[in-house]
């Protein structure tokens, strides 16, 4: 059902759209935006609401998984405003149907406001505390919102950014206050949930809530519905053995040359992925490197780095506070943190139960030969990155694709 409220001159219409008027559903959540975005086609020739949508329209969309669950469903209702109208069609002289791209309203205020103040008078502010206050005073928020702790207190002016440029900028520069352990590196997204703003340090280390299992075979006594348990037939995994593109990226050994302005401190921050990779926290913590690696280890003599990076900053002008003495060790954390967290990706598709958000964790099972044997390596614990929803009317059904990520093998 979608409910618009459309202007009509000085006054506003509500219109009722039932699955009748639906053509085509598009709901899209990744963890690597701040918003979740749906797309909906309809044919509104008998209500004409179209003539009056040019865009900002409130609107709410619910759909459930009612048919797809055999013991009752689960209802989804979004709260959106329309940001978009494309490939509207008019056919003897009647508007038949048109797209509406649909987004929260935060969105709408996060890209109406350019901040320019302060941020962390003093001896700084806690990270956590700023992205709690843009969120719930500057953007004005009325979903929930999840903050990981945070040991960084920083001082900084924003120079026209917008509201989630600035969390995203803060989440490079985030120490997760895990007892002292924890390292620099935050994702910021949203889900049914609400807004995360989470360590990735922390996010690998939650709990698995599903096992998806791969050509699975059910016994003959057949089993009872349990979504914690999704059954696919494919499982695609993208390659991540590109050695030479982890030579220029200097993902295995490197070498970063900063020179701070504030005092004109020079210093050299070393990385080799054989002194980061055993202590950094993983989705499974038994993984190891492949045997190449060893090739870049710190024990062989006169090792070079394969990349040289080099970083001018004046920390004068933006940090004050705890944790901001490493900064430049902070964001070489943070960067191959990030490229860690999305090493490697896998896609799958199914149609059932739509409970499923990203940031949850689960559990890959996968079997290998003729035989069947469990195939360790690509089985494993991965991270849902991406959920993509589509509903077309032909085939009368939603089905779902996920993307998945991990920073490890098996």
């Amino acid at each position: 059902m979608v409910n618009a409220d459309a202007p009509e001159g000085p006054q506003k219409r509500q219109v009722d759209l039932s699955a009748n008027h639906l053509l085509e559903l598009h709901y899209i959540e990744d963890i690597t935006k701040a918003n979740t975005v749906t797309a909906i086609t309809i044919n509104d020739t008998e209500s004409a609401i179209v003539s009056d949508l040019y865009g900002l329209e409130p609107i709410e969309i619910t759909w459930s998984d009612n048919a797809l669950v055999p013991e009752g469903g689960n209802t989804f209702t979004q709260q959106m405003v329309i940001y978009d109208i494309k490939d509207r069609q008019i056919i003897s002289g009647k508007k038949l149907k048109a797209t509406l791209y649909c987004i929260s309203k935060d969105a709408i205020n996060n890209s109406s406001q350019k901040i320019s103040r302060r941020f962390g008078k003093g001896g700084g502010e806690s990270i956590s505390e700023m992205v709690n206050s843009l969120m719930k005073n500057d953007i004005g928020t009325l979903k929930s919102v999840s903050v990981d702790p945070t040991l960084t207190k920083l001082s900084f002016v924003s120079p026209y950014w917008d509201p989630y440029t600035i969390i995203k900028w803060l989440g490079w520069r985030a120490i997760f206050e895990d007892k002292g352990t924890g390292s620099a590196g935050f994702l910021f997204w949203e889900n049914p949930d609400g807004y995360q703003f989470r360590a990735m340090d922390n996010v690998v280390r939650r709990q698995t809530t599903r096992t998806v299992r791969v050509n699975y075979i059910a016994d003959e006594t057949g089993e009872e519905f349990d979504n914690r348990f999704i059954d696919i037939g494919t499982f695609s995994v993208s390659g991540t053995s590109d050695v030479f593109r982890g030579l220029n990226l200097g993902s295995y050994a490197s070498t970063t040359f900063t020179l701070d302005m504030k005092d004109f401190t020079y210093k050299e921050v070393p990385f080799n992925i054989n002194t980061y990779y055993p202590a950094m926290k993983k989705l499974n913590p038994a993984s190891e490197l492949p045997a190449f690696y060893e090739i870049f280890n710190t024990d062989v003599e006169a090792r070079q780095p394969t990349r040289i990076m080099s970083k001018v900053l004046d920390t004068a002008m933006y940090t004050e506070g705890t944790y901001t003495q490493d900064l430049t060790k902070q964001l070489s954390q943070s960067m191959i943190r990030n490229q860690f967290f999305f090493n490697q990706s896998a896609v799958f598709e199914y149609e059932g139960d739509q409970t499923l958000r990203t940031g949850e964790v689960v559990e890959v099972n996968t079997w290998r030969g003729k035989e069947l044997e469990p195939d360790t390596k690509q089985s494993g614990r991965y991270i849902v990155g991406k959920i993509y929803r589509q509903y077309l009317t032909e085939r009368d059904m939603m089905s779902t694709r996920v993307t998945l990520y991990r920073d490890s093998l098996g």
